[in-house]
């Protein structure tokens, strides 16, 4: 159930209540930007870290929500990228399963290594993972929430005290009601669907908080999301996290979701992420070494004008300097270029490459993700 908004509302609470036990005072939003990175690499010993995100289920020890985050501390820019909790993959001790089984079998540390695998092996830094309730006691602690509800919502699940009773339309949601509207997904958008609520109430939710007068109930907002918080991050790791993101711009945090399709497996109903593109957005979004800082354009002549969001985001959020993107007509995949970011492109995506004046990486039709 986390998005960009959960990530930073996230890190401010934690961050924020942790200080307080220790004394520390905030400073102000320049100098804190000014001592962002060398308290970073104080307490990190590094400038880019993958932390795993995770809403899950205490009682039925299963994750609702799935995000692994890329924080460059030195560009300041976090990359969250959404795993669907119905992906089919292999969970140690159960063989095939949906990923969100993982935590029944050891926790987030078992979900961080099935994560791994599926992204083709990128190291994971820190998990942290929260509880449904919080976000619940969030929402109620600012008043409620407006929210215009995409469909009629009617399901109950006696067992995991799950109650869903929603209208179609614009109407106004107490905390249980929010976090049962983003939980929905017993339609045909499935996981997809439950994605989308959640950047919508996550949009909502930033222009809430950003309202003065919420600015005071800040201090029961950031006991709450202590309280239904786990993760083995350090008071000063999160102080330090909290100087880096606490003024960061929106346009910094950036959110897709793995390339991704729905199918069956017997009478269940599944996600299959293409795993070409995932292995690819593994290698390249998590790597902890900087790319070269030529300027490249990203050409999208996949046929699938969505998918611009999705390579873009994962290449910005690796530090590559793409300065803009098109859409072409489907083409074969190419990169035009001379530059060291030209060479690397071409050998990262296993494209041809072609002498020219501007660097050019075209994501071709051969390249398109397997999402239908």
């Amino acid at each position: 159930m986390f998005s960009s908004f959960w990530f930073r509302a996230l890190v401010i609470a934690i961050v924020a209540a942790a200080a307080a036990v220790a004394g520390f005072h905030f400073l102000g939003a320049r100098v804190a930007q000014r001592i962002a990175v060398q308290s970073a690499e104080r307490v990190f010993t590094q400038t880019k870290l993958n932390v795993l995100v995770l809403g899950y289920q205490d009682d039925e020890e299963t994750t609702d929500s799935i995000i692994l985050a890329h924080l460059d501390l030195d560009r300041r820019t976090a990359t969250l990228v959404s795993i669907p909790r119905d992906t089919w993959v292999a969970v140690p001790g159960l063989g095939n399963a949906k990923i969100n089984a993982a935590y029944s079998v050891g926790g987030a540390k078992t979900t961080a290594g099935v994560v791994g695998t599926l992204l083709g092996g990128p190291h994971i830094d820190a998990t942290i993972a929260l509880q449904p309730e919080g976000a619940a006691q969030i929402v109620d602690a600012i008043g409620g929430l407006n929210v215009n509800v995409d469909e009629d919502m009617d399901y109950d699940d006696n067992y995991g005290q799950l109650h869903i009773h929603l209208k179609k339309g614009e109407q106004f949601l107490t905390g249980s009601q929010v976090v049962g509207y983003m939980r929905f997904r017993h339609d045909s958008a499935s996981d997809f669907g439950r994605v989308r609520r959640q950047q919508q109430v996550a949009k909502l939710m930033i222009d809430q908080l950003s309202q003065p007068q919420n600015w005071a109930k800040l201090p029961r907002i950031l006991q709450f999301a202590r309280k239904d918080v786990k993760t083995p991050l350090s008071n000063q790791q999160l102080v330090a996290l909290l100087e880096i993101y606490r003024y960061v711009p929106d346009e910094n945090v950036r959110t897709f979701t793995l390339p991704a399709k729905p199918g069956w497996v017997g009478d269940a109903s599944v996600v299959f992420v293409d795993p070409r593109w995932a292995t690819t957005i593994g290698r390249v979004l998590f790597a902890k070494s900087d790319p070269p800082q030529d300027n490249v354009v990203v050409a999208n002549a996949t046929g699938d004008p969505s998918f611009d969001k999705t390579v873009v985001c994962a290449l910005r959020g690796a530090g590559w300097n793409v300065g803009t993107f098109i859409d072409q007509p489907p083409r074969k995949s190419v990169v035009i270029g001379t530059t060291s970011a030209a060479k690397a492109l071409a050998k990262i995506f296993a494209v041809t490459l072609q002498p020219g004046k501007q660097t050019t990486f075209v994501i071709g039709s051969d390249l398109a993700p397997d999402v239908q």
